[in-house]
């Protein structure tokens, strides 16, 4: 090993090897990442067809399993209802906790913002 060479670092054909799997690696990256921001600007552009086809979806594939799967739909559910209750109860209130901090938060902004307004407004009148 060289004394310009860091210990551990990759030497000969490795080295190569480790470039190309580097730059590879960024390549994948980089088209996943367009990728994936276009995907996002079309799902954006076409939220309601989608909200709509996937509610279509749902309904048709929980229709269906009712349909041939009632009994087990039935007994699951009566398992699971108590959960769901108790879950929905403790999302309810903290969504309305946060909605409540996040009003007087936007509040408090409003207040001091009028503020700094009123404050910067009486000592330009002046002038």
């Amino acid at each position: 090993m060289s004394r310009t060479e860091p210990e551990g670092a990759v030497r000969g054909p490795l080295r190569g090897a480790a470039r190309g799997a580097a730059r590879a690696a960024a390549a994948v990256r980089g088209v996943a990442g367009r990728t994936v921001k276009s995907t996002d600007i079309w799902m954006q552009d076409h939220y309601r067809a989608l909200v709509l086809g996937t509610l279509l979806a749902l309904g048709a594939g929980t229709g269906l399993l009712l349909w041939w799967r009632w009994a087990l739909v039935i007994g699951l559910a009566k398992q699971i209802a108590p959960v769901l209750t108790i879950v929905s109860i403790i999302a309810s209130a903290l969504w309305s906790a946060l909605a409540w901090f996040s009003e007087r938060r936007r509040k408090r902004l409003d207040a001091q913002r009028h503020a700094t307004h009123a404050q910067h407004g009486d000592s330009h009148e002046g002038s």
